[in-house]
């Protein structure tokens, strides 16, 4: 989870937290961690569906990290975050937005609506909604909603002392605990001598989970843009209809 427009619900403060070098914001993100964060090709595969000139909308755009990749591929760009902080360190190119991602109102719409840094798992089915609600709000009528979840098996398999590489840091799993359906997990971030950490929860969202959350929001149906299935584009058109039974 990045920093960035996360909704403020009930008990989100005591989920999330966060150490380190700099400034935390409201969802325990250090800002320094994401300034320094490298791009790992996270959003090549949008390549394709981009023009020069293309309007894009980048909800939770923390430093702006993507928001770089995006306009260097002609996107027009307008990056939405909830933190000051992290707004100051974006490009100049997009145009900044101040705002929770739920208090959004923007006038007109745009080609393309992101919502990446997997904050669709955020453990609290309201900001969920609110989140699809935001997206909806602003996609034109024939354009796209892509946006990345977390691996559910990771969320569901993951412990406490297991390690990966992101570019120049070592990320290492602190604490993990599952609860309810409910994933509290702490990460620890390590480059040369400086840490941070990150607490935060969220929920494993198979297929099925999300393509319902979806329809809820009127979208239609997703369609994979990466083998992983981590990155979805969502159309706007030919609703899916989920029955409880």
């Amino acid at each position: 989870m990045t920093g960035g427009g996360h909704v403020r619900s009930a008990n989100a403060e005591t989920r999330f937290s966060g150490q380190g070098p700099g400034v935390q914001t409201s969802d325990g993100c250090s800002v320094e961690l994401y300034r320094r964060l490298p791009y790992l090709g996270e959003i090549d595969l949008l390549k394709s569906l981009l023009r020069p000139g293309m309007s894009v909308l980048e909800l939770g755009c923390g430093t702006g990290r993507l928001t770089s990749v995006l306009l260097s591929l002609g996107a027009i760009v307008t990056a939405v975050d909830n933190s000051r902080e992290m707004l100051a360190h974006a490009p100049a190119g997009a145009r900044l937005v101040h705002s929770d991602i739920e208090a959004l109102d923007l006038s007109g719409r745009f080609d393309l609506v992101l919502l990446a840094s997997c904050m669709i798992n955020h453990f609290d089915g309201g900001v969920r909604a609110a989140f699809l609600r935001a997206a909806k709000a602003h996609v034109k009528a024939d354009g796209r909603f892509v946006l990345q979840r977390q691996d559910p098996s990771w969320l569901r398999s993951a412990q406490v002392g297991a390690v990966r590489q992101v570019g120049n840091f070592t990320v290492v799993v602190e604490a993990v605990r599952r609860s309810a359906g409910v994933v509290e997990m702490t990460l620890k971030y390590q480059e040369a001598d400086l840490a941070w950490t990150h607490s935060f929860a969220v929920v494993p969202l198979d297929e099925q989970d999300l393509q319902r959350e979806l329809a809820n929001a009127g979208f239609g149906s997703l369609e994979w843009l990466d083998p992983a299935r981590r990155w979805a584009g969502v159309s706007m058109t030919g609703r899916v209809e989920f029955s409880d039974g």
